[in-house]
């Protein structure tokens, strides 16, 4: 006599949800793209480039954003910019299409500073050409 087999039961495969996600709204996307490049934005890239470099021992990198090969002239900003140094906040007023001027105030272990950095369009593209700072 034959018994019959055990009824196994086999789980049932349920397809996994697809929730859709929203694409942007074209308003949005116009908007977006329709924000202008001005030199001073690029300005103050190139000024937090610089000092986010020195920040981070990057000398060659600090030398690039003014121009200049390492060891050409200096960093000044070395003498109190450290790891812990921070951005508190960041001004820039264009001074023509091709040149702008980028205020920062910095925080760092060894106080607050004020920096007047001037940025023109070179050659080679944006670089440093003067800057200063002030302890506040």
């Amino acid at each position: 006599m034959l018994t019959p087999a055990p009824v196994v039961a086999t789980p049932r495969l349920v397809p996994p949800r697809v929730v859709p996600t929203p694409s942007p709204t074209p308003v949005a996307t116009a908007i977006a793209r329709a924000t202008p490049v001005t030199f001073g934005g690029i300005a103050q890239g190139t000024v937090r480039r610089y000092l986010d470099d020195l920040i981070a021992g990057n000398e060659a990198g600090a030398y690039a954003a003014l121009g200049k090969s390492p060891g050409e002239g200096g960093l000044s900003e070395e003498a109190f910019i450290d790891r812990g140094t921070r951005i508190v906040s960041i001004r820039t007023t264009s001074t023509d299409p091709t040149g702008a001027t980028v205020e920062v105030r910095l925080s760092s272990g060894r106080g607050a500073y004020y920096a007047t950095y001037h940025v023109l369009n070179g050659p080679s593209g944006p670089v440093i050409d003067q800057h200063d700072y002030i302890r506040e």
